[in-house]
């Protein structure tokens, strides 16, 4: 009897499965990806304008919480700005099947130098006397000493590879493109570290878990990179964290003033829109 209750379990598992990603890639609805196809008009004039205020918004919110957030978010977006714009040119390169990509490489060496100073500041400048929370403090000064500790290993392989006159498609140069991606990627999470410091753990624990599950790669993907592909792909997953973040807030005993109140229904309100949107049955 137990190998029969165990063979059952296993054969639905693989019948799971086997059924694939068309089924569950969508909780709550059936959502099947090719017959949801978001077309460019849609992408460009509605969808990508609401994930952008979405994004806008999140950080609004924040912000209200503690005016310091914004020092955080404006470090962390402007990072962000030079790693989706290496990404954009360095993709144009494969594409072009230029493998030195001179002029990318160039200016991501300039920007990046720029923001070593601006770590730099941001490192030394003060914190507002008032808050009284040492750990946080010291949190942040850890995390931005590894964010200038990844940003100079970024340097020096970028001044390194534009010193060498290769003459050829060479394995080295790959190389040296996905160590310094690797890099960038790295920054990225470690700035994101940054924006909810100083709130209250249970705040902190909601608005970490919907920046990490949904704000940081919609921003990525969708507002500066404008890949329409990505939100089809993640739908599930964006729809799931979303739903889940608004309901501990929403219905949690959470301080939020009124119109932080109000933000955070014109959130859900936008993001239900999207879905209306992709989950329309096609004609």
């Amino acid at each position: 009897m137990k190998n029969l209750k165990n063979t059952a379990s296993l054969i639905a598992l693989l019948c799971a499965l086997l059924v694939g990603q068309n089924v569950f890639s969508y909780p709550y609805y059936y959502f099947e990806k090719k017959n949801n196809l978001i077309s460019s008009r849609e992408f460009n004039r509605y969808i990508k304008p609401q994930i952008r205020n979405i994004v806008s918004e999140y950080y609004f919110i924040l912000k209200k919480m503690d005016p310091f957030q914004g020092q955080s978010i404006n470090f962390q977006n402007h990072f962000n700005q030079i790693y989706s714009n290496w990404e954009i040119e360095s993709k144009k390169c494969l594409t072009a099947k230029d493998f030195f990509c001179k002029k990318a490489f160039k200016t991501l060496h300039a920007k990046l130098v720029k923001f070593d100073k601006k770590t730099f500041m941001f490192l030394t400048s003060k914190v507002d006397p008032q808050k009284n929370n040492m750990e946080a403090k010291l949190k942040l000064n850890e995390q931005l000493g590894i964010i200038l500790n990844y940003n100079y290993k970024a340097l020096h392989l970028l001044e390194e590879y534009l010193l060498l006159k290769l003459k050829k498609e060479s394995f080295y140069s790959k190389k040296k493109w996905e160590k310094i991606r690797n890099l960038l990627q790295k920054i990225s999470i470690h700035s994101g570290n940054l924006l909810t410091l100083f709130l209250d753990e249970k705040m902190k624990r909601n608005f970490e878990f919907l920046r990490v599950n949904f704000i940081q790669n919609l921003e990525k993907k969708v507002v500066l990179e404008k890949d329409s592909s990505y939100i089809l792909s993640r739908l599930g997953d964006l729809n799931l964290a979303w739903n889940s973040f608004h309901m501990r807030i929403s219905k949690g005993n959470h301080k939020l003033n009124n119109n932080s109140k109000k933000t955070l229904k014109n959130m859900h309100s936008r993001w239900n829109s999207i879905l209306k949107i992709i989950l329309a049955k096609p004609n």
